[in-house]
């Protein structure tokens, strides 16, 4: 049975991130991927922030597709919130290719990655975790769980489920784009409940479409591809379908013994917008880092708990209360709240000001304030925070 000080489960970027560090601090580190090719399936809009393209540690060559300066946010009755930025706060990217450079760059760091590795079950014996993989066993003195939302391992280890759980779908589609350097949001109940629709622009006549609702993904998103505001901008049949969860709120801990657990498997997921890379390449570098540290110099695993709640739980924190906060809106909540802001120029130059879809509590923060006067907006917030 081989032995490694350290065992990633799951090869995505919360993954390769937690690899790549283990093994730059010096522990001996293989990585484990289920499927056959790293970036397969593709479960993510493909829309990073400038902050997470930096985080990714790797040149950005190849994979970026298209740079965003602003974005449209569109109520149910069709008010429209539009602001841009001087600057490329984000770019739509080729997931696959973006996956498989920092897949090169941990390879070249030393870590040992293995496809076709569907981790079963795990057992403990001694100061070694032991995973089985069918016929084949390895162990570890440190396990990162990054499976993915669905987190099995991570979940018989004592790791809880995170607090909800959303549905999200999403085609590429021949389109005619408005703007290319904007993103459309769309917002309301009868479109997306839970949280919202997107029209991410990839060229002048192609787009990403999709969706992330409470459940039923597939179903609230064919309804808003035949509504009257999207239908007429399709120019053909889809050429790609992503399906998956969306994990929002951590559980209570992540770490069990032994093990460590990062990205979706511990929902560090940003509730304003459903984007997970940014969050997870951040735990990810501290989990390959601990777990390093704990295999050569015996630190504790916890340090991880409070290492990561310290790096971007205040943004989690905050991103769960806005989204509760939506969630109970209703549509006429949400015209009222996307027709106040857009009146107030000062308010929409905050946006483009400081705007920041990685770290987007400053903004809130600025924007409630610069509103709080509004007794009507303030009215219709503390409304829906209390609405059961």
């Amino acid at each position: 049975m081989d032995r490694f000080d350290v065992a990633v489960i799951g090869g995505g970027p919360a993954g390769l991130m937690a690899a790549k560090h283990a093994a730059i601090c010096g522990a001996t580190t293989i990585l484990l991927e289920e499927h056959r090719a790293i970036g397969y399936p593709v479960q993510c809009a493909g829309l990073l922030g400038i902050r997470a393209l930096e985080a990714s540690e790797i040149r950005a060559e190849g994979f970026l597709l298209n740079p965003f300066r602003g974005a449209v946010f569109i109520s149910p009755d069709g008010s429209r919130l539009s602001f841009r930025s001087p600057d490329i706060r984000a770019w739509a990217v080729d997931r696959r290719l973006f996956d498989r450079s920092m897949a090169v760059a941990a390879a070249r760091h030393g870590v040992e990655i293995t496809f076709g590795a569907h981790v079963k079950s795990l057992r403990r014996s001694g100061d070694l975790t032991v995973l089985e993989m069918g016929d084949k066993e390895i162990a570890a003195r440190a396990v990162i769980s990054a499976e993915g939302v669905r987190a099995s391992i991570a979940r018989r280890s004592g790791i809880p489920p995170p607090k909800r759980i959303l549905s999200g779908a999403q085609v590429e589609v021949p389109f005619d784009v408005d703007e290319i350097e904007s993103v459309e949001v769309h917002l309301g109940r009868d479109i997306a409940p839970g949280l919202f629709a997107w029209v991410i622009p990839i060229s002048r006549s192609s787009a990403r479409v999709g969706l992330c609702a409470t459940e039923s993904a597939c179903f609230h998103l064919r309804r808003f591809l035949s509504s009257e505001r999207i239908k007429d901008r399709i120019r053909g049949s889809p050429v790609s379908v992503v399906v998956g969860g969306l994990p929002l709120g951590p559980p209570d801990r992540t770490v069990a013994d032994g093990m460590l657990v990062v990205g979706d498997a511990a929902a560090q997921v940003k509730p304003t917008s459903g984007g997970g890379v940014y969050p997870g390449l951040i735990c990810g570098r501290i989990a390959g880092r601990v777990a390093a540290e704990h295999v050569l110099n015996g630190g504790q695993l916890e340090r991880y708990e409070r290492e990561w709640r310290s790096a971007i739980g205040r943004e989690i924190s905050l991103g769960m209360k806005v989204n509760d906060i939506l969630r109970r809106m209703s549509d006429e909540d949400i015209d009222m709240m996307i027709r106040k802001i857009a009146s107030r120029p000062e308010v929409v130059r905050a946006i483009e000001s400081h705007g920041d879809i990685d770290r987007p509590s400053r903004v809130l923060l600025r924007i409630l304030m610069m509103l709080a006067p509004d007794l009507s907006f303030i009215g219709t917030i503390l409304r829906a925070m209390f609405d059961k």
